[in-house]
């Protein structure tokens, strides 16, 4: 993160206050062998075998609005959830409170529920030749060292850059430093622990104009400090963001070309995943049923995943059953690859766990003609609809049947013409990716997703 007069040279005794454990009061090792006895005590009480995570989060956040400290959060919590196998059948309980009376309370009622379930022959712990336990030493622990207040005068500089950018109304500029730690035991068989660190920056804002008002915002989220944007380049691009869509309007129906601007294409992304996941294949309940090794989407595109990246906003040694994943391509040059399954869901479709029981990891979209810049894309696009942001709707699992409101822009002769809303695009999603233009190099990432801008080739718009 850029250097910010207000905050920079965090003093020795923030970093004393977080210390090396950031903000969270048990030591790694103390959650692991809380995890080691559930499974031991269900164990002993004769399960055939019984998984245990112990969590815990601990963090500050700072809101600011109208020059002040709007909220101040200081965050703090643990868990752990308990599952057992018991002659094909499955249990699980969880409790807040980690004493010793609590978790064998946990692991009784977990019994007890396992026992009153019809089997499932599928349902069952993981292989022992699928646990991670040479799983990789990924980096995600980063702990800030910020106080609250250094998180509250981010966030009042993050309020003030988005007041000196335009004349717009901050709703709320915010600040917080999050650290996890995440215990695993597999009966006897395998015990794990890692923490993460997560660091967030954002501003809310409305801009108004001759009547006419818009709202808009922007974030920025990473494990590390220092990968964050600059708190004033958040608050501006939060004003930037809603002072260009004033004065939006509704399009006419038509048929046209649509760019899906890298701050969203993450949502077609998040599409293609669902429709590989595991549940999804297993029930048949996806257009892309039974499509491994054929042609999903069009030749130039991959679809990676890599669960180790480090310091991803996904990435993890292994899943909460204790399987790792792999680097991987899922789509390769239009083809897929694979799907995303946990144990149970991989036992049914007769392979092996692709360590997804937590979801996808760091997926990456990318074209093989890909457009460096946003510039390039829109003179690529020539006339339609470039959307910036998504407002509602749906996309059949099923079907592919696709329909969401949006706002954006229309651009004309690759220059924009007008900010767009009260409009939605419709299509067929199977149709769409085959038919997918280019994703352009303008990267941006969310969460597990990341991609640049994606051109479509047509799609159906209409407005009120």
């Amino acid at each position: 993160m850029a250097s910010r007069p207000a905050v920079t040279g965090v003093n020795d005794a923030a970093h004393e206050l977080a210390g090396e454990g950031g903000y969270l009061l048990n030591e790694p090792s103390h959650l692991k062998q809380i995890a080691q006895a559930a499974t031991e005590q269900a164990l002993r009480a004769g399960v055939d075998q019984a998984i245990a995570s112990a969590k815990e989060n601990g963090g500050i956040t700072m809101r600011a609005r109208g020059g002040n400290f709007d909220n101040a959060t200081r965050e703090g919590s643990q868990a752990l959830s308990i599952k057992v196998f018991v002659g094909g059948r499955t249990g699980e309980a969880s409790t807040s409170a980690l004493s010793p009376m609590a978790v064998e309370r946990a692991v009784e009622r977990a019994i007890l529920i396992a026992h009153q379930v019809e089997p499932d022959s599928d349902s069952a712990p993981p292989e022992l030749a699928w646990l991670g336990t040479d799983a990789v030493d990924v980096p995600l622990f980063a702990p800030s060292g910020l106080t609250a207040q250094d998180l509250g005068r981010i966030a009042l500089e993050i309020e003030s850059a988005a007041n000196d950018a335009a004349d717009v109304r901050v709703i709320e500029a915010g600040a917080s430093s999050i650290d996890a730690c995440l215990a695993l035991a597999i009966g006897r068989d395998f015990s794990g622990v890692y923490r993460t660190s997560r660091q967030s920056l954002w501003c809310s804002v409305i801009a108004e104009r001759n009547g006419m008002m818009a709202q808009d915002m922007w974030s920025d989220i990473d494990r590390r400090v220092a990968g964050l944007a600059a708190a004033d380049e958040v608050g501006a691009k939060a004003a930037q963001r809603a002072t260009r869509k004033v004065g939006g309007r509704p399009l006419s129906t038509t048929t046209a070309p649509v760019l899906l601007d890298a701050t969203v294409a993450a949502t077609l992304v998040a599409e293609m995943a669902s429709a590989l996941m595991g549940t999804a294949q297993v029930e048949g309940a996806t257009y892309w049923h039974d499509m491994l090794g054929k042609q999903a989407v069009a030749g130039h595109i991959d679809l990676v995943e890599d669960p180790f990246e480090p310091y991803g906003l996904t990435s993890k040694p292994y899943d909460h059953e204790g399987v790792a994943g792999t680097a991987r391509h899922v789509i390769r040059g239009g083809v897929l690859e694979g799907y995303f399954l946990n144990c149970l869901n991989a036992r049914k479709l007769g392979t092996r766990s692709t360590g997804n029981a937590d979801g996808c990891n760091n997926l990456t979209l990318s074209s093989r003609n890909a457009i460096a810049t946003s510039p390039e894309l829109l003179r690529q696009l020539d006339t339609g609809l470039w959307v910036t942001e998504f407002l509602g709707g749906s996309a059949d699992p099923v079907t592919g049947n696709y329909s969401k409101a949006v706002a954006g822009f229309w651009v004309e002769n690759g220059e924009v013409a007008f900010p767009v809303q009260d409009t939605t695009i419709a299509g067929e999603l199977p149709q769409m990716l085959k038919e997918l233009v280019t994703v352009g190099g303008d990267v941006y990432r969310r969460g597990a997703f990341r991609s640049g801008s994606i051109l479509l080739n047509s799609m159906r718009i209409s407005g009120r």
